[in-house]
């Protein structure tokens, strides 16, 4: 019996697999962790850092984006929107100026949780390019270092 080679996977198939992946963790994220996969993807495989982290990016993204729309109320879940009533979205309401640094730290660092970030900016109705931008600035820088860690070591 051979052992599972992942660098052997397809180059489109490793592609597909990380976008959706990041799709399903930016929905999910205590189901999905992208620090493990990327950290995982980075030692096993010699994929491009420039398409994982791109693709990491956009797949999350998209999933954070209708995070935002459940929380502007243009999705409705309701169980998420009663989970909204946090710090972060206190903070937001009482200092609106601190909202897109909030949202900024937030997609670097993971605190405060992006995730509870991304409907608190909806529910506030941060102006989607913002949300779009800032946070994407803010997960290639995240996704970048992750990705390029184990490199440090080589």
């Amino acid at each position: 019996m051979t052992a599972f080679d992942p660098s052997g996977l397809g180059t489109a198939a490793l592609y597909a697999a990380t976008f959706l992946f990041a799709l399903g963790s930016g929905l999910v994220p205590f189901v999905f962790n992208t620090e493990l996969y990327l950290l995982g993807v980075a030692v096993l495989t010699d994929a491009s850092p420039v398409a994982i982290v791109a693709l990491m990016t956009s797949g999350q993204m998209l999933g954070k984006f209708a995070v935002y729309h459940a929380g502007r109320g243009s999705l409705r879940v309701e169980w998420i929107r009663r989970r909204a009533a946090s710090k972060a979205a206190a903070v937001c309401t009482r200092r609106p100026a601190n909202s897109l640094a909030t949202l900024a730290l937030s997609s670097v660092t993971g605190i405060p949780p992006f995730y509870a970030v991304s409907f608190i900016a909806g529910a506030l109705r941060l102006p989607v390019a913002a949300f779009l931008v800032i946070g994407t600035m803010g997960r290639v820088i995240r996704f970048a270092a992750v990705f390029l860690f184990p490199a440090l070591f080589r």
